[in-house]
C-alpha cells in the first residue's frame, strides 16, 4: 500500500512561478480601475475599460477575442 506523503498544491499558492488566478485577476483589474488598457488575461491583446454613467470602469473588454471581465 501506497501513502502520499506531499499535501496538494493550494489554489493561492504559485506553482513553478507562475502567477494563480487571484493575481492575474488582480492585476487587471487594477490596471482597469487605473483607466489603462492591459493584456487580456486570455489571448495577450489588449484588454480596455468599458464604463457605465459614472467615471469608474465597471468592468473590461478585449479588442481581441471579445472577451469580458466585471
Amino acid at each position: 500500500m501506497t501513502t502520499l506523503t506531499s499535501t496538494p498544491p493550494s489554489l493561492f499558492e504559485t506553482v513553478g512561478g507562475e502567477p494563480t488566478l487571484d493575481n492575474l485577476v488582480a492585476s487587471v483589474w487594477e490596471g482597469l480601475a487605473a483607466h489603462k488598457a492591459v493584456p487580456c488575461p486570455i489571448c495577450g491583446a489588449e484588454m480596455e475599460p468599458e464604463y457605465s454613467v459614472h467615471a469608474l470602469p465597471i468592468g473590461g473588454r478585449c479588442r481581441g477575442c471579445g472577451s469580458t471581465i466585471s
